[in-house]
């Protein structure tokens, strides 16, 4: 049986994208929260690191994206950054990765359909700007940052640092 996770309610509660959920119904926030952690708590530690590191795939990708478009002043150049996005959606929607020191990795029918689900989710969410999406999709990645802990996002995010430094350098 898994050691149920620690779950910091109040600092949950201070971030800015999450305060309207937990400020309009944090029960229910708090509840579908658990209710993917229940979910994922079902996936072996094997799919829990690639997920974990496709879902550092999709954050770096956003803070690339979010870096050009403020125009900070370390941001990646235009081509740069939608060759990274290209390379990232490509990533999604193969439900596959590639990392250099790691090779290809492959994900079956049940992670595939969890990263569609999760895609599908974003779209609605933030494309078709649906409420109750959005509320489900921060819920769904709350809970993948409780499950798959720091360490390993620590070790996904050291994966990306690779890849980043080989797409620098080209």
């Amino acid at each position: 049986m898994k050691k149920q996770p620690m779950i910091y309610w109040d600092n949950l509660a201070g971030i800015e994208e999450l305060q309207g959920f937990f400020q309009e119904d944090s029960a229910l926030f708090k509840n579908l929260v658990e209710e993917h952690i229940e979910k994922l708590e079902n996936f072996s530690d094997e799919t829990l690191d690639k997920l974990s590191k496709m879902r550092a795939l999709e954050v770096t990708n956003g803070c690339t994206q979010w870096g050009f478009r403020r125009g900070d002043k370390e941001c990646l150049s235009i081509e740069q950054t939608r060759e990274c996005m290209n390379l990232v959606m490509g990533f999604i929607k193969r439900t596959e990765l590639y990392f250099p020191s790691e090779g290809r990795i492959e994900f079956n029918e049940e992670e595939t359909a969890f990263v569609q689900a999760g895609r599908l989710l974003y779209k609605n969410a933030f494309k078709n700007n649906l409420k109750e999406s959005k509320r489900q999709y921060y819920a769904a990645s709350v809970a993948q940052f409780i499950v798959f802990g720091h360490e390993r996002m620590q070790r996904a995010m050291a994966l990306i640092d690779l890849l980043q430094n080989n797409f620098m350098l080209k």
